[in-house]
């Protein structure tokens, strides 16, 4: 990834970071109803939680790969594949800005994980 790019994708990735702390917020299941419920407002608010627990917990690993490609954009390592070293296309890394791996290692990693 050229040098020059990376001052557009840091703050594309500091907006997507401020998108996913919102969505944690917003999501915490901590946060609970009071008063009176019946069994259905019961079992919908459990239904809830844990909706909400399973989203944050997916939005905290998207957070933790955003900040991780902000350190690699500090380093100076940005838009490199961590497994082979080879450049990640610029292509993916518009779709998928916090990409570690390209393409063909990303595909061996998952045939593998199968």
């Amino acid at each position: 990834m050229k040098n020059e790019q990376n001052p557009k994708i840091r703050k594309r990735l500091l907006a997507l970071r401020d998108e996913i702390l919102k969505v944690i917020e917003w999501r915490d299941p901590s946060s609970g109803g009071g008063g009176a419920m019946d069994e259905i407002d019961q079992a919908n608010e459990l239904i809830e939680k844990e909706m909400g627990f399973v989203m944050s917990n997916n939005m905290r690993a998207n957070l933790k790969e955003v900040e991780e490609a902000l350190e690699r954009i500090e380093r100076n390592h940005y838009g490199k594949c961590l497994h082979c070293g080879q450049e990640i296309s610029s292509k993916r890394l518009e779709v998928l800005p916090f990409a570690r791996f390209c393409v063909p290692c990303q595909e061996k990693m998952e045939s593998k994980s199968r």
